[in-house]
């Protein structure tokens, strides 16, 4: 191993000659002796990958753009070297598992609701129970595809209907228990539904299976698939549309005072974000676990969403959102 010697200036007085013309030192003197007191103990970072960086790579989506960048800088603050030209580059999510069973990348974010679509003979319904039994259940079975999920990010990212937030309080909405009740009193209800999400009004881990689980039925007229920019347009209450499909930790869902009807069945598998490499990897380095895992138990629903606005909508950079969240939760020094 070699070692990095974090560069700075060391300003030293010259003690002995100053003393001869003076009584004592001033205060500016005494603050500068102790910087330079400091910069003489500061520890040197341990390298511990030279010439062999970590290739990360993620997805183009909001949420893969910022877990990229949280897991670089927490690496590069730990002493690895990585490479990270591929963060934000994968525009679907089959991309980055094949990259890493190639041996192409060594680390990407994943979640943990894609071990149905992905590994065989897995029993979907352990990710419509709760966050750990799907995070446990996707560990375990891609364990013989030579894959490791570190940990997880203790929220739900999944497929879900946003209202107006405004029209939830009104109708005394949370969760489809409540829009069941509204549904079955025969409150006015229009959902629109994206084209490329047309799924939504056919899988039974969407409308079907919410109907199913809570008791209420739409009719066809009800759901209206083919809408540009839905959120835009319940938001604005456009063409009587109350509702429409999301992402339940969506950017712009606050910034458009949209509220997700929670899903207390999880008839929505549970999608949470994990950091997923080849076994080698972690072979090598089996801290990784343990250095990631603060950084991910430390965002939840609410924080990754004013995250993913930030990014989507306020135009920051997701570098430095990434670099104000670890700083904030104290994370790197």
């Amino acid at each position: 191993m070699k070692r990095k010697l974090a560069s700075m200036l060391l300003c030293t007085a010259l003690a002995a000659s100053l003393a001869a013309g003076c009584e004592g030192k001033s205060e500016e003197s005494k603050t500068e002796d102790a910087s330079s007191d400091k910069a003489e103990k500061t520890e040197s970072v341990e390298t511990k990958n030279e010439g062999d960086p970590i290739i990360l790579a993620t997805m183009t989506d909001e949420e893969g753009q910022i877990y990229g960048e949280l897991i670089k800088q927490t690496l590069e603050a730990n002493g690895y070297e990585v490479d990270s030209n591929g963060i934000g580059t994968y525009n679907n999510t089959t991309l980055p598992r094949q990259s890493l069973m190639e041996e192409q990348i060594d680390m990407t974010v994943d979640y943990t609701g894609r071990g149905m679509m992905f590994i065989e003979g897995v029993d979907e319904s352990l990710y419509q129970t709760d966050l750990e039994t799907a995070f446990n259940t996707t560990k375990e079975a891609d364990a013989k595809n030579g894959l490791v999920w570190l940990c997880y990010s203790p929220y739900n990212n999944t497929d879900g209907l946003c209202v107006q937030q405004e029209w939830a309080e009104k109708n005394n909405i949370k969760d489809f228990n409540d829009f069941a009740e509204y549904i079955n009193g025969g409150g006015e209800m229009k959902i629109a539904i994206a084209t490329e999400y047309s799924y939504v009004a056919t899988s039974p881990t969407c409308i079907p299976g919410w109907e199913e689980a809570y008791g209420f039925k739409l009719s066809e007229d009800q759901m209206v698939i083919g809408v540009s920019e839905p959120q835009n347009m319940v938001s604005q209450g456009a063409d009587g549309l109350l509702a429409c499909n999301c992402y339940t930790t969506g950017g712009a869902l606050e910034a458009l005072g949209l509220y997700v009807i929670e899903d207390p069945e999880f008839v929505s598998p549970v999608y949470s974000p994990a950091p997923v490499v080849r076994e080698e990897v972690i072979e090598t380095y089996p801290e990784l676990t343990e250095i990631l895992k603060p950084v991910f138990d430390a965002i939840d629903a609410d924080t990754i969403r004013d995250m993913n606005k930030r990014l989507q909508v306020d135009g920051e950079n997701p570098a430095d959102i990434a670099t104000q969240l670890l700083q904030d939760k104290g994370l790197v020094k």
